[in-house]
């Protein structure tokens, strides 16, 4: 009998062939995603890979073109006759890396876009690194390891959010700063931590420093139309920076004895009710307590101590929409608008004010900002800690020691904010332009209120300094500047 069928083999899979054949596929495809995603993923290790490569470029080529500014500079001053020993080529350097910065991010748009040059610190920025190079005047760039770019929330609470970054270049972005919230921000670790606190509605100035040896700046994000813009720079005190020659120190919260311009000194901070000498005239003396018309002096400082710092206001109040009447000597409104009090560069200094009303016009600036119930910062008008503070600060951090005793060069009126060129540490003219009434007074009854600094008039004054005056006076070359500083903060 003959079956056609005998021997024939049966060609398909068994069950569990297709059992292990499917898990094989499972395995393989779970091992192609793992290569494909995540942060080992072959795709992300090249991304990673390209931009340390455009930083590594970016940095050949700055060193290159900084160089050779130098070599064309020194080549065309002493045909010129010009170089002197120890000439300072600060500003030839400057403008070599920022050029050069420009072309990288030209060439690498999208890796290096936000990369800048910020005095003589260049920032080299992707958007998983940060490199941070600080330049010399003889053309010498020392150059930070790469960082990863990023902060990590340590808490939220409900009126602060505290972050961990490794770089304060972009704490818009590393921060992730909430409108409706301070964001205390620090860096570093144990005694060498550093810390910065964001006022809620504030973001990081685009001309910021990248330390706080250099001067934080921070902007009104604008979520008040008549505030938008108003820049503030943050005065580290009672944790460590580095000074001028590469120490590190640390800078106390205190009114200070700057002395005279003939006899100059640094004593201080002053404890307890130890006098200082107003140098106006020697029988004016300004007593520890003596704030009169401050908000809340001991808030300012014991909060400013926990805050580790407080903002000084970067420019001179300056107003918008008004003018001087050249009969009274007082400000106006525009038929067409009313008067905008801000804190810009650029704007028509705020002068003709009493010290009672600069007082109310930095007050108002910021009225107690609350989160619900909770106030969580306010301005004032500038106290005796804040002034004193903020020029050792400059002292310490610029190596200009002289910056307590210098003066103004003189002029016919006052100028606009921020152009007389007198910017420390993102500060502006606390030693020109116009003397800035304080909350300070000083015990003679007639002259009580003390203002700081020195204006145009070019009478001898000086950033240290303590004038006296009377409580109507309003003048030409007398104006005012704000503080902002955080509250709320527990022990």
């Amino acid at each position: 009998m003959n079956f056609k069928g005998k021997g024939r083999k049966n060609k398909g899979i068994t069950l569990i062939a297709l059992v292990i054949t499917i898990i094989v596929l499972l395995i393989l495809a779970g091992v192609t995603i793992a290569m494909l995603s995540g942060d080992n993923s072959a795709p992300q290790k090249a991304t990673e890979a390209a931009q340390k490569d455009a930083i590594a470029g970016a940095k050949d080529e700055i060193a290159m073109e900084v160089q050779e500014a130098l070599l064309n500079y020194y080549n065309d001053e002493y045909v010129k006759g010009n170089v002197t020993e120890g000439a300072s080529t600060q500003s030839e350097v400057v403008k070599a890396a920022d050029d050069a910065v420009g072309k990288a991010k030209e060439r690498n748009k999208q890796l290096l876009d936000s990369s800048v040059v910020n005095g003589n610190t260049i920032v080299l920025r992707t958007k998983s690194y940060i490199v941070i190079g600080t330049i010399d005047k003889n053309g010498g760039i020392t150059w930070s390891e790469a960082t990863t770019v990023g902060g990590e929330v340590i808490e939220e609470g409900e009126t602060t959010k505290t972050v961990s970054v490794n770089s304060f270049a972009n704490l818009n972005e590393d921060a992730s700063l909430p409108s409706d919230k301070n964001t205390i921000v620090k860096k570093g670790t144990g005694e060498d931590e550093q810390q910065v606190v964001i006022p809620a509605g504030f973001k990081q100035a685009s001309d910021s420093a990248v330390t706080l040896e250099g001067g934080i700046v921070i902007e009104d994000d604008g979520s008040d139309e008549t505030k938008k813009g108003n820049q503030f720079v943050w005065v580290p005190v009672e944790q460590k920076i580095k000074f001028y020659d590469d120490t590190m120190g640390v800078i106390q919260l205190g009114r200070y004895d700057f002395g005279t311009k003939d006899e100059q000194k640094l004593n201080g901070p002053k404890e307890g009710n130890a006098e200082i000498g107003m140098t106006a005239n020697s029988s004016y003396k300004a007593t520890e307590d003596s704030n009169s018309v401050a908000r809340n002096i001991e808030e300012f400082v014991d909060q400013t101590k926990r805050a580790k710092g407080y903002y000084i206001g970067r420019y001179e109040m300056g107003i918008e929409g008004a003018t001087v009447n050249e009969d009274t000597k007082q400000w106006t409104e525009e038929e067409n608008g009313s008067k905008k009090v801000v804190c810009q560069a650029g704007k028509t200094v705020y002068n003709y004010r009493t010290r009672d009303e600069a007082a109310t016009e930095s007050r108002n600036l910021y009225n107690e900002v609350k989160k619900g119930e909770t106030k969580i910062y306010t301005s004032d008008l500038i106290n005796s800690y804040a002034w004193d503070t903020a020029v050792v600060y400059i002292m310490k951090t610029t190596g200009e020691n002289r910056y307590a005793y210098q003066g103004d060069e003189g002029g016919s009126s006052a100028v606009a904010t921020g152009t007389k060129g007198d910017e420390k540490c993102k500060i502006n003219d606390m030693a020109k332009n116009v003397i800035e009434w304080t909350t300070e007074y000083n015990s003679n009854t007639s002259f009580p209120c003390v203002s700081r600094g020195d204006h145009y008039r070019n009478s001898g004054n000086f950033t240290s300094r303590r004038t006296s005056g009377e409580t109507w006076v309003s003048a030409p070359d007398t104006g005012f500047r704000p503080i902002l500083y955080i509250v709320g903060l527990n022990a």
